[in-house]
């Protein structure tokens, strides 16, 4: 590690970088700080194996530093050099990023995955690394099932964690951007959006067990037109109280996939199945 001053030219861009979005404002702000108090904080880089004369150093950490000293057209800049390996290095940019909180929610799942999936990270390592509970993380990863406009709106900040975490409960992604939508224009609070949910879920519900077994199978026999498989899917979610997905084809082999928010929500599914393991 050595502190050196390297000139913007030689320094590249992460296409990995796990931040993709950039509020203008905020890039206004630091742009101005810079342009009165110089880079206070260096930005951290490493050496790429193969670049050429001109761009010889690879962003690990401060893309918006970078970018705005690119902006202020500054010629050499203070870098932290490290050594580090792709799986090293996205890790140092996750690291960074969250620590200060530099991520929108969308940005830090989508981080999470990539450390999971690319670099072999299992949910327990990066509790380790992050300083975060395990079911923080996974909490953070179902938003990734939300549809796109509602990540979308999380990414441009307007509606909150807690709000897309409410939404998940739905099971109708139509349902589900109509409130998202509804909850934007009419500036909702997080328990105004949890009230509304469990209203829509009580309603879709029914009354007890036995009822949505006898509706599942009226239903199948007295509408043709019914996708047995979403309509099995919504059914299952609903008797659940989480989202299910039925993978592979009904006449063929399958599975069924429970979706879970943590240890404590394993467990109330399991007692909805009336399993006792002593």
């Amino acid at each position: 590690m050595k502190l050196l001053n390297i000139s913007l030219d030689k320094i590249t861009i992460n296409s990995n970088q796990p931040r993709k979005h950039f509020d203008k404002g905020k890039m206004d702000e630091l742009k101005e700080s810079i342009r009165n108090n110089g880079l206070i904080q260096p930005i951290i880089v490493r050496k790429t194996e193969a670049g050429s004369e001109k761009s010889r150093y690879e962003i690990i950490a401060g893309e918006r530093r970078f970018r705005a000293c690119s902006l202020l057209n500054m010629g050499n800049i203070p870098c932290i050099v490290i050594n580090a390996g792709d799986s090293k290095s996205y890790e140092y940019a996750v690291l960074e990023n969250i620590q200060r909180e530099d991520l929108n929610t969308i940005e830090e799942a989508e981080s999470y995955i990539m450390l999971m999936e690319v670099y072999g990270y299992t949910q327990e390592k990066l509790s380790e690394k992050l300083g975060k509970s395990r079911s923080s993380i996974s909490n953070k990863i179902r938003l990734l099932k939300l549809p796109e406009k509602i990540k979308a709106n999380i990414k441009n900040g307007v509606l909150s964690y807690g709000h897309a975490r409410t939404l998940l409960s739905l099971t109708d992604e139509k349902i589900m951007e109509k409130l998202a939508e509804e909850t934007i224009d009419k500036g909702y609070s997080v328990r105004k959006v949890e009230d509304l949910v469990k209203r829509y879920n009580g309603k879709e519900i029914g009354k007890n067990h036995r009822n949505r077994s006898e509706n599942i199978e009226k239903s199948l026999k007295g509408s043709e037109e019914c996708d047995e498989k979403s309509f099995l899917e919504k059914k299952l979610t609903e008797f659940f109280e989480s989202r299910v997905q039925i993978r592979g084809k009904l006449e063929g082999k399958g599975k069924i996939e429970i979706d879970f928010y943590d240890y404590e929500d394993l467990g109330r599914i399991i007692g909805t199945l009336n399993i006792d393991f002593e």
